[in-house]
């Protein structure tokens, strides 16, 4: 039986716009982490710094040079689910049950991380501590200066985007356990696939037709004989 989510649509649907949506953002960044390494790599830095001032352009080239592993990081991990969401995407069209559970198990662990950051990041909105960061023995720091109206907001935007994230997993993780389900009467009746949703049984799922009752024949019968 097909589960749905928003009422009516069928969470497979689901599954499908969401890992197309990873997949490609995912792709985004992951090329732009790259481009961003070449460019370190090859000293060619100045390609995308045509709009900032000099100020600017050595406190950047001085981040991306300290912090050059943080760009390879990210951009493996960013690889990584881009490649999981492939299999996610895939997995949903062709319904094959390990590609969707690859991509549900990643999304769970996205999810972890995005509620860890999430949670920083409010700590860091409600906390009048500054911010600082030393590059080159300088050290320069940011303090938190919002009114309590931009505290609100933030923390409101914050868990809606946590909410809808949590509801894109159980979403997900629904559809696994569809796939799980259909697996599991396949099995236990001895199914074929057919079609999309659709399956054949090897035998009936009916009792067997029982032996004809021998009275019934004209010749056992009275009637109008009697």
């Amino acid at each position: 039986m097909s589960r749905h989510f928003c009422f009516c649509i069928p969470v497979r649907a689901g599954v499908f716009l969401f890992s197309l949506l990873s997949f490609a953002l995912s792709t985004l960044c992951a090329g732009l982490g790259w481009i961003l390494f070449h460019l370190i790599e090859t000293n060619q830095l100045s390609k995308i710094e045509d709009k900032m001032t000099q100020s600017d352009k050595e406190a950047f080239e001085n981040a991306v040079h300290k912090y050059k592993w943080a760009v390879i990081l990210g951009s493996i991990i960013f690889t990584f689910v881009a490649l999981i969401s492939f299999f996610g995407f895939v997995g949903s069209i062709v319904r094959n049950r390990r590609m969707v559970k690859a991509y549900s198990f990643m999304t769970v662990i996205s999810f972890l991380l995005t509620s860890f950051a999430a949670g920083f990041v409010l700590y860091a909105t409600y906390s009048h501590k500054p911010f600082c960061v030393t590059i080159d023995g300088k050290e320069t720091c940011t303090n938190n200066n919002l009114s309590v109206g931009e505290k609100i907001g933030v923390t409101v935007g914050i868990v809606i985007q946590w909410l809808i994230q949590l509801y894109i997993v159980t979403i997900i993780r629904r559809y696994y356990r569809q796939l799980e389900d259909e697996r599991e009467y396949r099995h236990d009746f001895r199914l074929n696939p057919t079609g999309a949703g659709t399956y054949e049984a090897k035998e009936g799922l009916l009792a067997p037709q029982a032996a004809a009752y021998p009275y019934a024949d004209a010749q056992h019968s009275f009637g109008s004989h009697a």
